[in-house]
């Protein structure tokens, strides 16, 4: 739907709500903004734009989140999929903008023809208060500031109910889970797309809880540099998700606070690899199947079922976070995605002087998951990060 059509419809249904979806009458840079949503309510066959108000900050300054919605076929509402595709939850990783944006822009022609079967939901900018500080946490200007990992406190805490005394954070995650993804009402599989924190470096890399059915799948499709099976952290989306019984992944997409173009590339295709797996998109040769993929390796089987290439990636159980015991200079000794041997010297801290305080080696085995590129430590401060195995996969 275009703009001027959207602008109109919202002028003229106000602060009404149509069916549960809640337009307040309020036009952000020509997008309506909303407050719930209800997938019925969209226009199908297009991808409309919303403003979605996950909260309010101090001095009653609005938080309105992008949000897209790719809407099929009518039928298409109950008989397709319903897919969910979020993006910097922590402030400071940007590459998931890139692909969600690209992902939407290409899907155009496949939706606008009637060719799309189910919805998708995307938030390229979860954490709108990250973003406005560059930073990775949830800033609330209360008692002096403090910061929060938005991604720990999901579900959230409801906001209109005193007796729960939820924070910023957590009434603006309990809006996000509840009037936006409907409290799974909207979503029946999920990925959550990240970087690294500030001041490392490392590689495209998925957590996933095998626990659930389809998660190894995700996975799997993501064809990453590392798959890590893990249980998950309680309060993070991804977990979020599969605590409600909705398959979810989180995916890893490099470096933060920069646009990778090979990361970028490499996270758009597993989207689509993503959608023709839930049979969303027409198949491959279709006029209508608009993915480049110009780097995907996949194969497709004679039945239409996609063939991950695993071959160059190496799957985890276990991940082990190596601290330096002194405060100093950190110079890394390996690269991201080396495979190193038990006691091999991995970083060396010095003191200003450049005088050697200590060498951090490998206590196991391992291949590099994450090196620290910020030189300047403290004490305690993870330097290295390591995955390897303790049970055949």
């Amino acid at each position: 739907m275009h703009c001027k059509a959207l602008i109109v419809a919202a002028s003229l249904l106000a602060t009404t709500v149509l069916g549960k979806t809640n337009l307040t009458g309020d036009i952000v840079d020509g997008i309506p903004v909303i407050t719930a949503l209800d997938l019925a309510d969209v226009p199908v066959n297009a991808i409309t734009r919303y403003y979605f108000l996950a909260g309010v900050a101090q001095g009653t300054i609005n938080y309105h989140v992008p949000v897209f919605v790719a809407r099929g076929t009518n039928s298409s509402l109950h008989t397709g999929r319903r897919l969910s595709i979020s993006s910097t939850v922590h402030g400071d990783e940007y590459n998931g903008v890139r692909v969600v944006q690209n992902v939407f822009g290409l899907l155009e022609k496949t939706v606008k023809a009637g060719k799309f079967n189910g919805t998708i939901i995307g938030i390229p900018t979860v954490n709108m208060n990250g973003i406005m500080h560059n930073q990775r946490n949830f800033f609330s200007s209360s008692e002096n500031g403090f910061f929060t990992n938005l991604n720990r406190v999901f579900p959230g805490i409801d906001p209109n109910d005193p007796a729960e005394q939820a924070d910023n954070p957590s009434g603006y995650a309990y809006r996000i889970w509840k009037d936006l993804w409907g409290n799974t009402t909207n979503v029946d599989v999920a990925v959550d797309l990240h970087e690294l924190t500030t001041g490392s470096d490392g590689p495209m890399w998925v957590y996933s809880d095998y626990r659930l059915p389809y998660n190894s799948r995700l996975a799997t499709l993501a064809q990453p540099d590392i798959i890590k099976i893990d249980p998950g952290e309680p309060g993070s989306i991804e977990t979020t998700w599969v605590e409600n019984s909705i398959p979810c992944i989180t995916l890893e997409l490099g470096p933060p606070v920069s646009w990778g173009h090979e990361y970028i590339q490499r996270g758009q295709d597993f989207i689509f690899r993503l959608l023709a797996d839930l049979r969303m998109t027409p198949p491959a040769g279709s006029p209508y199947n608009n993915n480049p993929s110009p780097n995907s390796t996949a194969t497709v089987s004679a039945n239409g079922e996609i063939i991950p290439d695993l071959s160059k990636t190496y799957i985890s159980t276990n991940r082990v976070d190596i601290p330096t015991t002194k405060a100093g200079w950190a110079q890394a000794l390996v690269h991201v995605l080396d495979d190193v041997a038990k006691d091999q010297a991995l970083v060396n801290v010095y003191n200003s002087w450049g005088d050697l305080l200590e060498t951090v080696r490998a206590p196991d085995d391992s291949r590099v998951l994450q090196v620290k590129t910020d030189p300047a430590v403290e004490q305690g401060a993870i330097v290295i990060v390591l995955v390897n195995n303790s049970t055949s996969t």
